[in-house]
């Protein structure tokens, strides 16, 4: 249905502010979002044309920006909107429950495995340990697309440092669902292990995930 063919009391931005942001639809709540339509299409045709092409919420949420720019009628503004609500909805959803400073590192990287599996892009994720082997933080170092992402070394490095981190955990997801490390990965892990030597910081390991498992590549002189 078009936006005009509704009373103005039953269109999306009114009865959010009625009823809540609960009551509207998923083709509704990007309404909102998009503010507006294309030439061809109103705001509501706009959204319902983006659920088709992407399925459903998770699906926008895989979205890439390229794919997102070049959808018909969308445009750069409407497209960055809907990257940072789509992001901000990832960061809050990845926040836990419970705080996730002082929990055993290991326990973090399975929850890692669970979360980065079903993704669809790769991503690089940090883990700064205390001595004790409890997690100081996590962090996103970078994300990149379905064949790889660039990890930033020296920011990696100065986060470590700028932490106090004693041991430092690298993992990544293969979104193709493959744990084999590949010869890119295994260069990465050794290269890691000389810098972290160097700045007196334990390379404690780097992890592949996907299917909700992890493996570990094996440090330099590990068999």
């Amino acid at each position: 249905m078009k936006l005009a063919a509704l009373p103005g009391e039953e269109r999306p931005r009114e009865r959010l502010r009625r009823r809540g942001a609960s009551s509207l639809s998923l083709a509704e709540l990007l309404a909102v979002l998009l503010r507006t339509g294309s030439r061809s299409r109103d705001v509501l045709e706009l959204a319902s044309d983006l659920l088709k092409e992407f399925g459903n919420a998770k699906g926008l949420s895989r979205a890439t920006e390229e794919e997102m720019l070049s959808f018909p009628g969308l445009g750069e503004a409407k497209a960055c909107v809907l990257l940072a609500a789509l992001e901000l909805g990832k960061r809050i959803h990845s926040e836990k429950s419970e705080p996730e400073e002082g929990l055993p590192w290991e326990k973090r990287l399975s929850s890692l495995a669970a979360e980065l599996s079903p993704e669809e892009r790769e991503y690089i994720v940090g883990l700064h340990v205390r001595r004790n082997g409890t997690l100081i933080t996590s962090d996103v170092i970078s994300y990149g697309g379905p064949d790889g992402a660039f990890l930033d070394v020296k920011y990696l490095l100065r986060r470590a440092v700028r932490l106090d981190s004693w041991g430092l955990v690298l993992v990544h997801n293969h979104p193709d669902g493959t744990l084999s490390p590949s010869r890119e990965d295994r260069m990465l892990t050794d290269y890691l292990a000389g810098r972290t030597k160097m700045l007196d910081i334990r390379f404690i390991g780097h992890y592949v995930v996907a299917n909700g498992k992890h493996v570990s590549i094996p440090l330099p002189g590990e068999a």
